[in-house]
């Protein structure tokens, strides 16, 4: 008898050890957290911010020094960009620091850098961590140095006849660029970086940098000093029955936030497998009234008064579709001269859910070519275009980058963005129908074939059908196929589950990105 009441209080005891644990897990879930860029380098260096108790905006400053560093050629401290902030328990908000014209009347392509004035802001008013341990793994990367990847030696041969191979001997040894799985150190750039991390922005802008970008440029010193990173107030509307919010202008939220919204009002997706002439002319003609309507209305809004909330209001967006032209295209002026593929974009979610979206440029592959004190600088005045889009002192230039986050209630949120220039919105359109009205999980929605439009031709990354062709033909298509994998951008995404607080996610093959997560 005694025997049996010591087993049946063992077993007790283990069944309320076992639903003790159980309880826990329900109410005290472990929380995920995770990164995905377009760099396995920057990648690891976001994961080991969250790791060591940093913020997603944290790593995401980790993450744009880094790129910068094992991407030299897409983004950094001579360039720009923008951050989309959507905390867990708190408003949304965008930070611009996109490059401005500088006060010359010749004709030269760098910008007044903003990146370096825009980590300080976002590091000022939203990070946690010391700039010194954000902006270290970068000043690693550059001083002890990192294996080459193939896409930066196919870039380095790619861009050889724009860059001065003599002045760049890490890059070019022997007057060769240098292979894949060799090393490499950038010691001007690890030396830059650590003024910045010691001395902060001012020694970029008012410092010996800036003395130096002064003295190989049309940049003037009151430029530099004059340069302010912006916060702006993103753009947010409803989307089948979520949030979506992104980047207001200058940068281009809008048109992509039409083109999902034309797309719905269009049910183009019910016709994507069983009338694909018709969905891809329907999405071109999408493409064209909505880039139409961003070259009317969108640029700086220091300069040109805008009401961008109300372009992508319902009405006006259905307006928008009286414009589309059922039976056949045209040739049209789609965009200005604008960078494509050039860019780079990263996400961010923390185990607290907190996301950033972040698109870094500069301009095109390399900006201008020209490199001071280790970094290339931009070439973003080239994106300056006519109309309300001109140059002036001061003034952005409007972009095609579009860094967002969409909110399903409280049960789930998505943070994506790509490069790609002024394909930007059309790549973003084809992965967020793929998920939304295709079921596809994002790393399927992410990964499928894409086309592009540019006026009355269609470029298709998969050979497409001869009777699709055919039809494509008669609507006014000029076809072609590419499988160029660049051509297409490059997508970053994540996707926080708010109640298992899981996360999803992918990092486009086409840039031989790398997502990763973990548990706190």
């Amino acid at each position: 008898m005694m025997k049996r009441r010591k087993l049946l209080f063992v077993a007790i005891i283990i069944f309320s050890l076992i639903i003790s644990v159980v309880a826990y897990q329900f109410l005290f879930p472990k929380k995920e957290y995770a990164v995905s860029t377009s760099d396995p380098y920057a990648t690891k260096v976001g994961m080991n911010v969250l790791k060591n108790g940093g913020t997603a905006v944290d790593a995401a400053i980790a993450i744009s020094y880094a790129l910068g560093v094992v991407e030299p050629y897409g983004s950094g401290v001579g360039g720009g960009g923008g951050m989309l902030i959507d905390p867990a328990d708190g408003d949304s908000t965008f930070i611009d620091y996109r490059e401005v014209a500088p006060n010359s009347d010749k004709d030269e392509q760098e910008g007044v850098p903003g990146f370096v004035a825009g980590m300080e802001y976002i590091h000022q008013n939203y990070a946690t961590k010391s700039m010194s341990e954000l902006i270290n793994p970068a000043i690693s990367y550059a001083k002890d140095g990192f294996k080459v990847d193939q896409d930066l030696h196919d870039r380095l041969i790619s861009y050889q006849k724009n860059l001065d191979e003599d002045e760049l001997e890490q890059f070019y040894p022997n007057e060769e660029a240098i292979e894949a799985g060799e090393v490499l150190k950038q010691k001007d750039l690890a030396k830059t970086l650590t003024t910045i991390k010691e001395e902060g922005a001012s020694a970029f802008y008012r410092g010996d940098i800036g003395d130096e970008i002064a003295d190989g440029t049309e940049i003037s010193k009151k430029d530099l000093r004059d340069y302010e990173a912006v916060e702006r107030k993103p753009l947010e509307t409803n989307y089948k029955g979520n949030r979506i919010i992104s980047a207001p202008p200058p940068f281009s939220g809008v048109t992509l936030i039409q083109m999902l919204k034309l797309a719905d009002e269009e049910q183009i997706w019910e016709l994507k497998n069983e009338k694909t002439s018709l969905f891809n002319h329907y999405l071109g003609e999408i493409s064209k009234v909505s880039y139409q309507d961003r070259l009317d209305k969108v640029a700086d809004p220091s300069f040109i008064k805008q009401a961008p909330e109300d372009w992508i209001d319902d009405r006006y967006v259905h307006l928008l579709g009286n414009k589309i032209n059922e039976t056949r295209t045209k040739k049209t002026k789609v965009s200005d001269v604008e960078e494509h593929e050039s860019t780079t974009h990263f996400v961010v979610i923390d185990k607290e859910g907190t996301v950033v979206s972040t698109t870094n440029t500069l301009s095109n592959f390399f900006g201008s070519g020209k490199n001071i004190e280790g970094f290339f600088l931009n070439n973003t005045l080239g994106t300056f275009g006519e109309g309300i889009n001109k140059i002036e002192e001061g003034k952005r230039p409007r972009t095609f980058t579009a860094p967002t986050i969409i909110r399903g209630e409280d049960e789930w949120v998505m943070g994506i963005g790509t490069p790609g220039g002024n394909r930007i919105p059309q790549v973003l359109t084809q992965v967020l129908g793929n998920y939304f009205d295709s079921g596809q999980s994002i790393d399927k929605a992410v990964q499928s074939s894409r086309v592009i439009f540019d006026s009355d031709k269609l470029y298709s990354e998969k050979e497409l059908e001869n009777d699709v062709k055919d039809r494509l033909k008669t609507y006014g298509y000029d076809v072609k196929q590419t499988d160029n994998p660049m051509f297409y951008g490059g997508v970053q995404a994540l996707i926080q589950d708010r109640n298992e607080y899981t996360i999803s996610g992918s990092a486009d093959k086409r840039r031989h990105g790398l997502w990763d997560k973990s548990t706190e």
